[in-house]
């Protein structure tokens, strides 16, 4: 009896220990920031993008906003939404003080990604 309640003891302790270990913390999150937002500032692109997750494929999406000559981004900001899938945002072209920015969007293999972009400027 007393040894059956010991292998449930330890048992239960392990349990315990494996869930502690796959908690996700939030500033392993691949995500990215990139300026800074001051007054005067608009919001002048915000949409969500969403990939299934594919077996054994890696996947990506470019984004490409175009402002007018006279707009300027002032901050970028790529923000991963619920659970991390470890995707991996990139600016690849224009950016902060540009009038354009192309933002690459990239799955680790077998997964997919959930991301928010958001672009500021004047």
């Amino acid at each position: 009896m007393m040894k059956s309640l010991i292998l449930v003891a330890v048992l239960a302790a392990l349990t315990v220990c494996n869930d502690a270990a796959t908690l996700q913390n939030a500033a392993f999150r691949a995500n990215l920031y990139q300026g800074g937002i001051r007054p005067g500032d608009r919001l002048l692109h915000s949409n969500y993008y969403y990939k299934n997750p594919i077996a054994n494929a890696v996947q990506y999406q470019d984004i490409t906003y175009r402002g007018n000559s006279s707009t300027r981004i002032s901050y970028i900001q790529v923000t991963e939404v619920g659970y991390t899938q470890w995707g991996i945002p990139s600016l690849r072209s224009g950016g902060v003080n540009y009038s354009y920015a192309t933002i690459r969007l990239t799955s680790q293999r077998g997964y997919g990604y959930y991301y928010r972009v958001e672009i500021w400027g004047r």
